[in-house]
Order: C-alpha cells, then sequence, then structure tokens
C-alpha cells in the first residue's frame, strides 16, 4: 500500500491566518452594518425605537446617521482591505500580499507619527486651527434639535458633558446661522448650555428660564467650551500618550509579523 506524504503547512502560517483573520472580519462587520445604515436607515429608526431611552432619539435624523455610516464605510472598508491583505498573504504564502500588508501598515504608522510631531511642534497653531474648526462648525452647522445634524449632535455632546457654551461664552450663538433661523424668538442660548435636569443626555434644564435668562446658577453660559477641551486634553495627556504608545506598539508587531513571514517565506524558497 503507498503511503501518501502530505505536506504540513507551517506553524507560523497557520498562526498568522489565525491572528490576521480577526481585523478582517471586525472590518467586514463594520462595513456590512455601515452599508446597511447607508442604504436603508428606516430599519435602524425602527430599532432604535424599541428602546425607551430618550437620548437617542437625537442620533434618529437622517444627516445624522447618513454621515456616520460614510464614516463607518470608510473605516471599514480600509480596516477589511488591510486585514484581507494579511490574511491571504499568510494562507497563500504570498510574499507579494504580506509586503503590501506590511507596507500599509508602516504607512499608516508614519502618517500616525508624523501627525504627532507636528501636532507637537506647531501647537500654537494647531490650538489655533482647533479654535476656528469649532467656530466655523457652530457658526455654518449647528441648529436646534429638531433639526438636527450631526455637527448639532456633536456639539450637543460636548457641552453638556464639559458643562460649556459656545466657543468662547454664549455669545458665540448669535452667528449660529441654523440655529437663530429655527430657535425660539426669546432664546438666547440652547438647552445644552443649561444645567441640566437628571440624565444629561436628554438636554432638559434644570430651570427653564436658562433659555432666556442665563446666569451663573443655571447655565454654563460664560464658560467657553474651547478653553474645557483643552483643559480636558492637558488632564488626560498621559492617559492619550498611553493610549497612543500602545496602538504604535501593536502596529509594530504587526509590521514585525508580516516581514518576519516573508523572511520565513523567502528561506522556505531558497531551501
Amino acid at each position: 500500500m503507498p503511503i501518501i506524504l502530505t505536506r504540513e503547512p507551517p506553524l507560523l502560517v497557520i498562526d498568522s491566518g489565525l491572528r490576521l483573520r480577526v481585523p478582517q472580519a471586525a472590518g467586514g462587520v463594520v462595513l456590512a452594518l455601515s452599508i446597511w445604515l447607508a442604504v436603508d436607515n428606516t430599519s435602524f429608526l425602527l430599532l432604535t425605537r424599541v428602546s425607551d431611552n430618550e437620548s437617542l432619539q437625537e442620533f434618529n435624523q437622517p444627516s445624522v446617521m447618513e454621515h456616520g455610516a460614510y464614516i463607518l464605510i470608510l473605516a471599514g472598508g480600509l480596516v477589511f482591505l488591510i486585514g484581507f491583505l494579511g490574511c491571504c498573504g499568510a494562507a497563500m504564502e504570498s510574499r507579494a500580499l504580506l509586503t503590501m500588508y506590511g507596507l500599509m501598515i508602516v504607512l499608516i504608522f508614519l502618517l500616525e507619527v508624523t501627525g504627532g510631531v507636528l501636532a507637537a511642534v506647531y501647537k500654537a497653531e494647531t490650538k489655533e486651527e482647533l479654535q476656528n474648526f469649532l467656530k466655523h462648525t457652530l457658526k455654518k452647522y449647528y441648529s436646534t434639535p429638531n433639526q438636527a445634524n450631526s455637527v448639532t449632535v456633536a456639539w450637543n455632546a460636548l457641552m453638556g458633558e464639559l458643562k460649556c457654551c459656545g466657543v468662547n461664552n454664549y455669545t458665540d450663538f448669535q452667528q449660529a446661522s441654523m440655529w437663530q433661523a429655527n430657535k425660539s424668538a426669546d432664546w438666547l442660548l440652547p438647552s445644552a448650555c443649561c444645567v441640566l435636569e437628571g440624565d444629561p443626555k436628554r438636554f432638559q434644564p434644570l430651570d427653564s428660564a436658562c433659555l432666556t435668562d442665563p446666569n451663573q446658577d443655571n447655565s454654563y453660559y460664560l464658560t467657553g467650551c474651547y478653553g474645557r477641551l483643552m483643559q480636558w486634553l492637558e488632564n488626560h495627556i498621559n492617559l492619550l500618550m498611553g493610549i497612543g504608545i500602545g496602538v504604535g506598539l501593536t502596529e509594530l508587531l504587526a509590521m514585525a509579523f508580516a516581514f518576519c513571514l516573508c523572511s520565513s517565506l523567502s528561506q522556505k524558497i531558497i531551501k
């Protein structure tokens, strides 16, 4: 009886296939869900209505879901593509695919390092650009909850979380064209600037007079979000640096893993 010798795949290749399949699966799930959300957001609306959490209502605006879906499609597609290259490269023992995978990780890593270095070197300019960005989004896109878009949702979350109002103070809303066009005539600031009652995500003012007669007891009308945001960043700089270092180390390990596997395959071909 003839003996059939089967070639066992290298342990490194098996392990790499398992490891590299994780980001591919995650990216595929995110990509599929985001495409579903972009194409059929009515089904998502029905799902959110099952919950009695009032904080979800602001996210039910079509423009908010559409913008979020496009961002997730881009992120999910990128993660899926990178994971696909790594997974196929490991499974097929393809040096070309593994090299492409490694180079894409290198590119992402270099972009992150470059961004961090530029932000540190041009710290003053970065702060100024951040302030200008906040002013631009508030002036052009901020609106009332019934006309909420993704910018309005983000601004309300920022003001509610950091207990602040506008970029510098409540007078910034005088230039918010969309909010001015849709608000009640006597409102001086949005409800997110007020001291809130109960769940802060509901944006229900503790004192209803806050909207028309704000003071330091019922609102944060003189506290700008730019200053609070910079203070938050300074207070959490160690945490942010730790997260950045952790992400960088993970990417370095992925690079090393891909190029070591390429080297192993090269030696195998030579033999």
